[in-house]
């Protein structure tokens, strides 16, 4: 009986495996944000090219010790929400560290490496976020609007002053009046921005009366994602037959479970990075089996292209591979990525000490400076000769706002 046990037990470990996972990538690649990607069931790296991608991104308070997935899509599907209900999708969601903020350049280069790496329907690619991840959202949009299909912009803003790029881009800003931790004008500000630059016929925005700054009820609404389904990047309209807003569904139903969670190590980074997705509208590239696990010691092979030039697979599709990526050749040893001893999740017991190492200002980080022991809000705003006031907005802050050494603050 207990051999039998044992054997349906493995035969469970093998099915999930085979079914959904979630992979984290932790500290990895420097150039860009640590990520974790949810993959649904029957989802293959090389051959799904009609899988659509959203793309979440969190708030400030899931920036400090929380690894930022603490709420939102990927956790609503680990809650076993049908959020999806029967369209299978990827989603990706960056983490920014505490006092890190979104940067778009940086969001890109992720994006990118998911490009290079994973089969998806590039004309299906959606973000949406919630308060800094609202600002995250409209922000990249506006600087990316050729490569989103939809986006949702909840509790935040954007710092362009005239963000004409979301304006080709289907986009829902929701807002409530009573947020005291964002104010609503930062939502009214791109609102007439946008008129300003032109048409908002792709724009809809939902000014509530209440609801505060914890809207992430929303991320569990079957009917939000349904909304971003309706919509394709070769095709801009906005789509009116869907309001997740008013005529919502807080959806109950077993989604059959998270399935395991995989933090990627080097080598097995390696193996991710030297597989080169189908285009699409391309043949289906022969594989030995239906998906490609990274986890469950599957022999990278059975997801590389069918050329025999195996050193050169990380350059076939190089109008796709980010230049920032690692663009060590598959055949190099797994060695050649950012070693890393053992990846643990953020809350590990072992985590390193709380120091800070202040790295000088590079040219890059113009308007930006790095606080220092003894600093406050104050003081640095009277340094750089601007308005406490204007210091917080451009920074997204409260005037409950506590900084630590390190921390990167906007000045300009």
């Amino acid at each position: 009986m207990r051999r039998l046990l044992i054997i349906i037990s493995l035969t469970l470990v093998t099915f999930l495996a085979k079914s959904q996972k979630i992979e984290y990538f932790n500290d990895l690649m420097s150039d860009m944000y640590n990520f974790a990607i949810y993959e649904p069931a029957g989802y293959d790296p090389v051959n799904s090219t009609d899988m659509p991608v959203v793309m979440f991104l969190h708030g400030r308070s899931m920036s400090i010790g929380l690894d930022g997935y603490r709420y939102g899509t990927i956790e609503s599907i680990k809650k076993e929400f049908d959020i999806l209900k029967g369209q299978p999708a990827l989603v990706v969601e960056p983490n920014a560290k505490g006092g890190e903020g979104w940067g778009s350049v940086k969001l890109h280069k992720v994006y990118e490496f998911l490009k290079a790496h994973y089969a998806f329907d590039h004309n299906k690619f959606y973000v949406i976020g919630m308060s800094m991840g609202g600002w995250g959202t409209l922000n990249y949009v506006n600087k990316y609007p050729d490569e989103v299909a939809a986006c949702v912009g909840i509790c935040g803003g954007c710092d362009a002053k005239s963000p004409c790029g979301l304006n080709k881009v289907p986009t829902w800003i929701i807002h409530a009046a009573d947020d005291e931790t964002t104010d609503v004008a930062c939502s009214d500000r791109v609102v007439e921005a946008m008129k300003a630059c032109g048409s908002t016929n792709l724009l809809k925005y939902s000014r509530l009366e209440s609801g505060g700054h914890s809207l992430i009820n929303y991320f569990q609404i079957h009917s939000l994602y349904e909304w971003l389904f309706k919509h394709n990047r070769t095709n801009r309209r906005f789509d009116t037959s869907i309001d997740f807003v008013n005529n919502h569904d807080y959806p109950r139903y077993w989604s059959g479970g998270k399935g395991p969670s995989v933090y990627i190590t080097a080598s097995e980074l390696a193996k991710i990075q030297a597989r080169t997705p189908r285009q699409q509208g391309s043949a289906p590239i022969a594989s030995n089996s239906g998906t490609n696990s990274s986890n469950n010691g599957n022999s990278p092979s059975t997801s590389k292209p069918t050329t025999n030039n195996t050193s050169s697979s990380s350059n076939t599709s190089s109008s796709n591979k980010p230049s920032t990526s690692n663009t060590s050749s598959p055949s190099k040893p797994a060695t050649t990525a950012k070693p890393v001893a053992t990846v643990k999740p953020a809350n590990s017991s072992t985590a390193k000490p709380n120091t800070v190492t202040v790295k000088p200002v590079s040219s890059s980080d113009k308007g930006i400076y790095i606080v220092k022991q003894g600093d406050t809000l104050k003081k640095i705003a009277k340094k750089h000769k601007i308005k406490y006031k204007k210091l917080l907005q451009i920074n997204h802050f409260t005037k409950d706002k506590k900084i630590k050494p390190g921390d990167k603050i906007k000045v300009a």
